[in-house]
């Protein structure tokens, strides 16, 4: 089963989901759909990270406001110097917000199929699908 909710700053504040494909879903059972399907492709399900709602948005603190002022300067800062990753922030934080799912999935060397992984995750109705490396974002939606 995916880990639903966990805490991504367990270990200290993560800026970036790095090596992940993340993606949004206004529906829950589009987002399990795509869970179910994700594994069925050979991903490992605790290589997924799933965050539901108000608590999945609590959970990630993609504002940085609940670390802390120094965080939500670098987060500031990062949003006005890497647009797509503050766009893609902020429109988590509202999908959750608004009752929607957001997902992570740790490639784990399978980076060659993140296209192919997108396109799943689009025909699940997946939006604002992104691949998260150590020196770009690219968008894949």
């Amino acid at each position: 089963m995916a880990n639903i909710n966990p805490d991504p700053h367990e270990y200290g504040y993560v800026f970036i989901p790095l090596n992940r494909i993340t993606s949004l879903f206004a529906s829950r059972d589009d987002a399990r759909a795509a869970v179910n399907e994700v594994c069925s492709v050979g991903f490992l399900p605790q290589n997924i990270d799933v965050f539901v709602g108000e608590e999945g948005a609590v959970t990630l603190d993609l504002s940085g406001a609940a670390h802390g002022a120094a965080i939500r300067r670098v987060r500031d800062f990062e949003a006005f110097m890497v647009g797509v990753a503050g766009d893609a922030h902020q429109r988590a934080d509202a999908a959750l917000k608004a009752g929607g799912v957001a997902i992570a999935i740790l490639m784990d060397g399978n980076e060659a199929r993140k296209t192919d992984l997108a396109a799943l995750l689009r025909r699940h109705h997946a939006t604002v699908v992104r691949y998260w490396g150590r020196w770009t974002i690219e968008s894949l939606d």
